[in-house]
């Protein structure tokens, strides 16, 4: 009766291997925007200024990794795009400027799911401070 067991021990083992983490290699897309309001540090209060930013580096973290595993840049309206995705979690954030924070930055950040192989996800605009 063991005889069995251990034959079909390493075949479930094998199939739980198969069981992909989040990450590279699949199908989908995660896009999304990075949207600067400037404050003037001089007042405390927003100059009026906002628009998507160009030329922004975004991080993505797959799963519940505790670093970022890949970056990116916005384009010139502020979208970013993460390809080649797997179904999983992901985090995606960006750097904002903080005057009372130390190194006068702190993250801003999202996190979503892809729940589909080929899914293109829009994630939600992620909203920095930018102060002058």
């Amino acid at each position: 009766m063991t005889r069995p067991v251990l034959l079909l021990l390493p075949a479930l083992l094998a199939i739980q291997g198969c069981q992909k983490e989040p990450g590279e290699g699949g199908k989908a897309e995660l896009r999304g925007r990075i949207y600067v309001v400037e404050y003037n540090e001089n007042t405390g209060q927003a100059t009026g200024n906002e628009y998507f930013a160009a030329d922004s580096r975004v991080y993505i973290v797959y799963g519940d990794n505790d670093h970022f595993d890949d970056d990116t840049r916005t384009g010139p309206d502020g979208l970013y795009v993460f390809s080649w995705l797997r179904k999983g979690s992901y985090t995606v954030f960006a750097y904002s400027e903080c005057p009372t924070c130390p190194g006068r930055q702190e993250a801003r950040s999202v996190t979503v799911e892809i729940e589909d192989k080929r899914e293109v996800l829009e994630a939600p605009t992620i909203t920095v401070e930018d102060w002058r």
